[in-house]
């Protein structure tokens, strides 16, 4: 593992100090990984690997059975539910809305736990494409739609210098949504934030990454620079299988 790519004076960065967390059989270990501000980090793995258990530690979803994740010197997991929300969004990988909500009222549940913000509401169907969908019932929508609409949510959510964390947020999206996507996400880095993005597909890892993050049975096979670390070479090492 190689964490020296990754910018060592940045105080805002999620750390993972010497955690590990051990769920049934799966344990999963990560100790000095560090998530630039300003910055997309792209994190690959096959199934079952742990990005998801990544994910959700990073965002205080799952405490760590031993170490930590800190941001700028707190540990995410003892963070308030409010104070989490104003740092951290997270998008899941399999959007789930339980009620018959409307579009907009599922992306108004991202400031739930925030001062309410209409515009900021608006802001983020428009980033998504999705403003002329505001009154439909969400469970209307196809399913790369309601990826669309998650990332709304999270994008209402998100303050410019806070924390987004995508859990195979595109899967389901078409190549014209998801290139407008990226967009939005990096001009979300630009303006400072730390951006963690799960991923099956490469050619979205090497279109969105400035460092890569790879994981592989519970544990980092390697992270730093993206030019590095997703050189076909490289990656046909870690995947098994040749890549062009």
């Amino acid at each position: 593992m190689c964490s020296s790519d990754l910018d060592p004076m940045n105080r805002d960065a999620i750390e993972f100090r010497a955690v590990r967390l051990q769920r049934g059989a799966f344990s999963f270990e990560a100790d000095g990984i560090r998530l630039p501000a300003g910055a997309i980090t792209v994190l690959l793995g096959p199934n079952g690997g742990g990005k998801t258990t990544a994910l959700r530690l990073a965002a205080g979803l799952l405490a760590p059975s031993a170490g930590s994740v800190v941001l700028a010197g707190s540990p995410v997991a003892a963070m308030d539910p409010a104070t989490r929300a104003r740092r951290i969004a997270y998008v899941p990988q399999r959007p789930e809305v339980g009620l018959p909500f409307r579009v907009h009222e599922v992306v108004e549940l991202g400031r739930h736990a925030l001062a309410p913000a209409p515009d900021r509401v608006d802001a983020a169907l428009a980033a998504v494409g999705l403003a002329a969908l505001a009154d439909r019932p969400f469970h209307e929508l196809s399913a790369g739609q309601q990826q669309r609409v998650s990332v709304a949510r999270a994008l209402a959510q998100h303050a410019p210098d806070g924390i987004l964390l995508l859990d195979e947020a595109f899967s389901a999206v078409d190549p014209a949504e998801c290139a407008s996507l990226l967009t939005v996400l990096r001009a979300r880095a630009d303006a400072g934030a730390t951006i963690l993005l799960a991923t099956h597909d490469l050619g979205l890892a090497a279109a969105a990454a400035d460092h890569a993050w790879l994981i592989q049975g519970g544990g980092t096979a390697g992270v730093g620079a993206a030019a590095e670390w997703l050189a076909p070479d490289r990656l046909a090492r870690f995947l098994g299988i040749p890549v062009g």
